[in-house]
């Protein structure tokens, strides 16, 4: 008998569902280097959400080229990223996430 495993849902259209956890805010943002702790956080919580929302989300930040945001499982890492440093920067203001302008 095998078991599925029944995805999360992040988003609702450009909206999120729900908030991060204040262990991923901690573990994700700030200085240094957090790839390894984003990579952990993306899969511990079955990170996920629209693709073309996700890229058009990025595409406004202006740092990743058509060619790198293609890659959605990097657009993932992106995303919560830069949730997570919202969150530790503006606590309350980025509470959920509207993935536009």
């Amino acid at each position: 008998m095998t078991t599925e495993t029944k995805p999360i849902i992040w988003f609702n259209g450009r909206e999120s569902t729900r908030q991060l956890p204040l262990e991923c805010i901690a573990d994700c943002s700030g200085s240094g280097d957090h790839t390894n702790n984003v990579v952990a956080w993306v899969e511990r919580l079955n990170f996920d959400g629209p693709v073309e929302l996700f890229k058009e989300h990025l595409d406004q930040y202006g740092c990743w080229d058509d060619e790198q945001l293609k890659d959605h499982d990097e657009n993932k890492l992106r995303v919560l990223w830069l949730w997570a440093c919202n969150c530790d920067e503006s606590p309350g203001d980025y509470d959920y996430l509207y993935l536009g302008c």
